[in-house]
């Protein structure tokens, strides 16, 4: 999320203030499976952004995420009851230009025999997230997880939100440079964020309904929940930059393929913003009608695409017999005839779409 444009950070005359015991982490970032790794050599947040001088950086650990020992092999002690860091940290916030905070959960929290039943910000780093807040508006939150985190508060009040996962030893630096704009994000979410706990298992690909979802409804028998939408907070697929990209001439080679013919799918993609910037567009398709019932979307190519800003490219997919069939309740895979939607966009929920038959 970027709203205003509040990234990328301006390089110089600025007070940026870094909250979170995340941000000056050394170990957390290099993950749960560090077989061949040393303890606490990863580059922090701090570090990296500390390689940036042309602003003020004032830190504040806010609150402990976890308490007692850090070990591959023993549960972590999450803390959920000290805010003595809140006063400091909220201190901090008030008199900083921006708030870079890197919350979410240690490297140790993910990974075998580490599931979890709430999947909100674990401990009080909630609590701290909307007591800065509340001192200054201008959050950047940089999330440290390893699964899909349920973040509905944050995606409705925190202005720029970057998914920075467990990323290693060179953690500080690569999300420095993100956030001072020096690399121009490009990654796409490889799993659905849910809305909340309730609404897991949730995905992309999954089959039709008999009662779909249709907007406008007002009537109980339809599928929904009560309390929340059925669409994922963020969906498969999606991420932003820092650029601004538009698909068009959307077009199939034809509308009626033979078996064994290629179908050929073209589109047309603009960098229409203000940065050079990288692009994964995504094909997806839907099965219509099958022997076996089919997803109502399957992703089957994308292409990470770079883009000089007004520069355009026309980018080609093409789908076969290895693409257009699935494997039937016999274990035998078949490519069936019949009606087929092809989808084209930046994400999951993409609406671009055209059909084709397959005789």
């Amino acid at each position: 999320k970027n709203e205003n444009s509040l990234l990328p950070l301006k390089k110089e005359g600025q007070t940026i203030a870094v909250i979170g015991s995340l941000a000056d982490d050394k170990n957390s970032p290099l993950g749960s499976w560090r077989i061949a790794s040393d303890d606490n050599t990863a580059v922090s947040v701090l570090e990296g952004l500390k390689k940036y001088t042309g602003n003020k950086l004032n830190y504040a650990k806010g609150a402990d995420l976890n308490t007692g020992q850090t070990t591959f092999i023993n549960e972590l002690t999450i803390n959920t009851t000290d805010k003595s860091g809140f006063d400091e940290a909220v201190k901090v916030a008030k008199e900083a230009d921006v708030v870079v905070m890197v919350l979410g959960e240690h490297g140790f929290q993910s990974g075998e025999g580490r599931s979890r039943t709430n999947l909100d910000l674990p401990g009080v780093q909630q609590e701290l997230l909307e007591k800065v807040f509340a001192a200054n508006k201008n959050v950047v939150l940089v999330l440290n997880n390893g699964r899909p985190l349920a973040i509905e508060w944050a995606d409705q009040n925190i202005p720029a939100i970057v998914e920075a996962w467990h990323l290693g030893t060179e953690t500080g630096n690569a999300v420095a440079q993100v956030l001072y704009g020096d690399y121009n994000p490009s990654g796409k979410l490889p799993m659905s964020f849910p809305r909340n706990v309730g609404q897991s298992p949730i995905y992309y690909n999954h089959m039709n309904t008999g009662r779909p979802d249709e907007a406008g409804q007002n009537m109980v028998f339809w599928s929904h929940y009560m309390d929340t939408e059925t669409t994922p907070l963020y969906p498969f697929g999606f991420g932003l930059s820092y650029t601004t990209f538009e698909y068009s001439n959307f077009k199939l080679d034809k509308s009626q393929y033979s078996s064994g013919d290629k179908v050929t799918v073209t589109v047309d993609l603009k960098n229409t913003g203000d940065y050079d910037g990288k692009e994964v567009a995504q094909l997806y398709i839907r099965d219509l009608v099958a022997t076996m019932t089919r997803p109502v979307n399957e992703l089957k190519g994308f292409e990470l695409v770079e883009l000089k800003k007004g520069e355009t490219k026309t980018i080609t997919f093409t789908l076969d017999k290895k693409t257009l069939g699935f494997y039937n309740s016999q274990g035998k895979y078949v490519v069936e005839p019949g009606e087929f939607e092809v989808f084209v966009g930046g994400n999951s929920t993409t609406t671009m779409k055209k059909a084709f038959t397959l005789n």
